[in-house]
C-alpha cells in the first residue's frame, strides 16, 4: 500500500478537470457536386477475373445529394479538455485528436469483423464483399484529395496530398491483386451498403461545406480532418493484428494484414498526418479545434460502422453479450487503486494528513513543526516497506542466468502471497501504530476523493453497466485503507457500485483516530471475499466471474476469475506470473479459433490490456450512444 507514497513523495498530487464546448454552427450543404463524380481525370477501372470492376463503379457512381443534407454537423456539443490544448500546441492536432479516440479504435480492434479477420476464420465471400466496399469508398477517398488539393494555396501542401493520392491509387491496385487472390466472384451487380454510402457522404458533406463553417479552419484543413482517421486507424489495425498473427502458416489473409502493418503505410499514414498539423498550425480557438476534432471523430465513428456493417455469421465477442441468458450470472470484480484511478490513494491520504497537521490550532510555528515530524514519520514507514517489499521478492523469486525469473509453480505462488500477505498485514499495522492517520476528518477524506481523478475509460465502462446493456453484477475488492474515499472517488465519476469490499478508517465523532477496521489487506482477503461472492451465488445458477486488477494483491482473484483482466504494466505481476499473461486480443483470437474450429481454449491465463476502453470493447462491443457530432 506504501509503495506509491514513496513514488511520488508525498508532494506531486496533479488534479485534472474538464469543461464542455457549445457546438459550432451546422454546414450547409450544396446541391451542384458530387464526391464520387468530381474527378474527371480517373485511372482506367481495374477488371477482377471477368467482371466489370466495382472500383468502376465507384468512380462514375453520382451521390444523392439530398442525403447529405442529413448529416446535421452542428448539432450537440462537444467536450474539450483545457490541459489537451497545451498538448495540441506542442504535439500538433493529429496526435492529440488521435489519442482522444482510443474508445472507437479499441472498438474497431475488438470488433467481430476483424476478429474473425485476425483468426483466419472470416468467411471468404465476407472478406470479398468487404473488398468490394472498401475498393468502392477508396475512390470516394482518392476524389477527397482532389478536392482539398483544389482548396489550398499551399504548394507544398498540393504536392503532400498529389503523393496521398498515388498512395491510395497503390491501395486500390492491392485490392485487385488480393482479390484475384481469393479468386472473387463476378461484381457486376455491386452496390455500396449504407454504412459505406454514410461514409462517402460524410466526406461530400465534409468537402463542400458552407463559408459559416469554413470559419473554423480552410475546407482542405476540413478534408484531410476528416480523412486522417482512416489512415491512423488502417496502421492501428495492421501493426495489432501483425503482432499477433505473424507466426500464423498460411493465413488466409496474410497479405491484408502486411500491407496495412507495412513501414510504407506507416510513412502515409504518418504523412496525412503531418499535413493535417501543416494545415491547422494557425488555429488556436477553442471552438476550432473542437469543430475539427468533431470531424475526426465522426470519422472514427463511420469506420466502427463500416466493420460494423459487413455480415458474419455466429461470433464471441463482445464477450458479455455472447453468453447465453438467462442461464449465466455474471460477476465483475474490480481492484480500486491504479486500476479505477490514475493513482494510488495512499499519497492522497498521506498528503491529507500533512495538510491537516499544518493547519493546526496550536499556530502556525505549532502546525509547521507538527506536519514536518508527520511527515518524517511518513518517510521513515515508506523506506521501511519499500526496503522489506523487495527484500521479500529477493527471498521468493529465483532468477535464471539470463536474469529472467522463473515461473512460481502453483504451491509455490500461494506460498509466496502468504509471505506477502504477513509483510502487508506488518505494514499496516506500523501505520496504526504511528498514528499517522489521526485526526482526519470525514469531510476532508470526501473531499480528497472528489479529487482524484478515474482511469480514462472507467466511468465509460461502468455507466454501461449500470444501464442494463447486459446484467452484470459489479463490485469493489480493494486494500484501501478508506471505503469512505472510494464512495466519493465513484460518486465524483458517477459510478454507482453498491458493493464496495475495503478497509474504512475509525471515527469518534467525525475524526479518525489513526485506527483502521481491517477489512481486505492483502492478496488472500481479496480472494476470499471474491470465493465468498462465487460461493453465495453459485447455489442457484451458474456464475460467469471476470475479474480486473492491476498488481501482486489482484492476482489470486485473476487467477480464480474465468476471465482475469491485468490493466496497466506491473513489473511485478511479469516478474511473478510473466509466462501466463497474454494480450486481451489473443485471447479473443482464441475464442473465435474455438468457437469455428473446436480448437481448446488454454487455462490459467491472465490477460492484459492497456486501457478500460479496451476492456470495454471486448466485453461490451461499441457503445450505442457514441457522440458523432460538435
Amino acid at each position: 500500500m506504501l509503495r506509491c507514497v514513496a513514488h511520488l513523495q508525498l508532494r506531486f498530487l496533479h488534479h485534472f478537470h474538464r469543461r464542455a464546448l457549445s457546438g459550432a454552427a451546422g454546414l450547409v450543404l450544396p446541391r451542384d457536386s458530387s464526391l464520387l463524380g468530381y474527378s474527371r481525370n480517373f485511372a482506367p477501372a481495374t477488371s477482377i477475373g471477368r467482371c466489370s470492376s466495382y472500383i468502376a463503379t465507384a468512380a462514375f457512381t453520382r451521390l444523392d445529394i439530398s442525403r447529405c443534407e442529413t448529416l446535421a454537423l452542428g448539432k450537440t456539443s462537444a467536450t474539450i479538455n483545457d490541459m489537451n490544448l497545451s498538448t495540441q500546441a506542442n504535439t500538433g492536432l493529429a496526435k492529440s485528436f488521435w489519442a482522444s479516440c482510443k474508445r472507437e479504435a479499441y472498438a474497431s480492434l475488438y470488433h467481430p469483423f476483424v476478429v474473425a479477420l485476425a483468426a483466419g476464420t472470416l468467411p471468404k465471400q465476407t472478406f470479398q464483399r468487404y473488398m468490394a466496399q472498401d475498393a468502392y469508398f477508396l475512390e470516394a477517398f482518392k476524389n477527397a484529395y482532389q478536392l482539398a488539393m483544389e482548396t489550398t494555396t499551399d504548394e507544398e501542401a498540393k504536392a503532400i496530398i498529389e503523393s496521398l493520392q498515388r498512395d491510395v491509387q497503390e491501395e486500390l491496385n492491392l485490392h485487385s491483386s488480393i482479390m484475384q487472390s481469393l479468386d472473387a466472384t463476378d461484381q457486376n451487380c455491386f452496390e455500396p451498403n449504407m454504412a459505406t454510402t454514410a461514409y462517402c457522404d460524410f466526406l461530400l458533406a465534409t468537402a463542400t461545406g458552407s463559408n459559416e463553417a469554413q470559419k473554423f479552419g480552410s475546407t482542405s484543413a476540413q478534408i484531410i480532418t476528416a480523412m486522417t482517421p482512416c489512415m491512423r486507424l488502417y496502421a492501428f489495425l495492421g501493426q495489432e493484428l501483425k503482432k499477433h498473427v505473424d507466426h500464423v502458416a498460411d493465413h488466409p489473409y496474410q497479405e491484408w494484414i502486411d500491407t496495412y502493418s507495412a513501414a510504407e503505410f506507416e510513412a502515409a499514414a504518418s504523412k496525412i498526418e503531418q499535413l493535417l498539423d501543416k494545415l491547422t498550425a494557425t488555429l488556436t480557438g477553442k471552438h476550432e479545434i473542437a469543430f475539427l476534432e468533431s470531424l475526426y471523430l465522426q470519422a472514427m465513428n463511420l469506420e466502427v460502422d463500416f466493420f460494423g456493417a459487413q455480415l458474419l455469421g455466429p461470433v464471441l465477442v463482445p464477450f458479455l453479450k455472447c453468453q447465453p441468458a438467462p442461464e449465466s450470472y455474471i460477476l465483475l470484480a474490480s481492484d480500486f487503486d491504479s486500476t479505477c484511478t490514475i493513482s494510488d490513494s495512499c499519497p492522497i491520504l498521506a498528503d491529507l494528513t500533512v495538510q491537516t497537521a499544518r493547519k493546526s490550532h496550536g499556530g502556525r510555528s505549532v502546525g509547521e513543526s507538527g506536519a514536518s515530524l508527520l511527515k518524517k514519520r511518513w518517510d521513515d514507514l515508506v523506506m521501511q516497506y519499500m526496503d522489506e517489499y523487495e527484500d521479500v521478492l529477493k527471498r521468493s523469486l529465483v532468477k535464471k542466468d539470463n536474469g529472467s525469473v522463473n515461473a512460481l509453480s502453483a504451491e509455490n505462488l500461494q506460498e509466496f502471497l502468504k509471505e506477502m500477505s504477513n509483510f502487508e498485514q506488518k505494514a499496516n499495522a506500523r501505520v496504526e501504530e504511528a498514528a499517522v492517520l489521526k485526526g482526519l476528518s470525514l469531510a476532508s477524506i470526501q473531499e480528497a476523493g472528489k479529487s482524484m481523478p478515474l482511469r480514462e475509460g472507467c466511468s465509460d465502462f461502468f455507466k454501461r453497466l449500470e444501464s442494463g446493456e447486459v446484467l452484470v453484477d459489479t463490485c469493489i475488492l480493494s486494500v484501501c485503507w478508506s471505503k469512505t474515499f472510494i464512495e466519493a472517488v465513484l460518486e465524483k465519476g458517477e459510478v454507482r457500485i453498491p458493493n464496495i469490499n475495503a478497509n474504512e478508517l475509525v471515527f469518534e465523532g467525525r475524526i479518525s483516530t489513526g485506527a483502521i477496521i481491517k477489512n481486505v489487506e492483502t492478496a488472500l482477503d481479496k480472494q476470499r471475499h471474491f470465493v465468498q461472492l462465487l460461493d453465495n451465488l453459485k447455489p442457484t445458477q451458474d456464475v460467469l466471474s471476470i475479474y480486473v486488477g492491476d498488481s501482486l494483491t489482484d492476482l489470486l482473484c485473476l487467477i480464480r476469475a474465468d476471465l482475469g483482466i491485468v490493466l496497466g504494466d506491473s513489473s511485478a505481476l511479469k516478474q511473478v506470473y510473466g509466462p501466463k499473461m497474454a494480450p486481451l486480443f489473443m485471447k479473443a483470437i482464441l475464442l473465435e479459433q474455438a468457437n469455428m474450429r473446436g480448437r481448446q481454449q488454454p487455462t490459467g491465463y491472465v490477460f492484459t490490456v492497456s486501457s478500460w476502453y479496451e476492456v470495454e470493447a471486448f466485453l461490451l462491443g461499441p457503445a450505442r450512444n457514441r457522440p458523432l457530432y460538435i
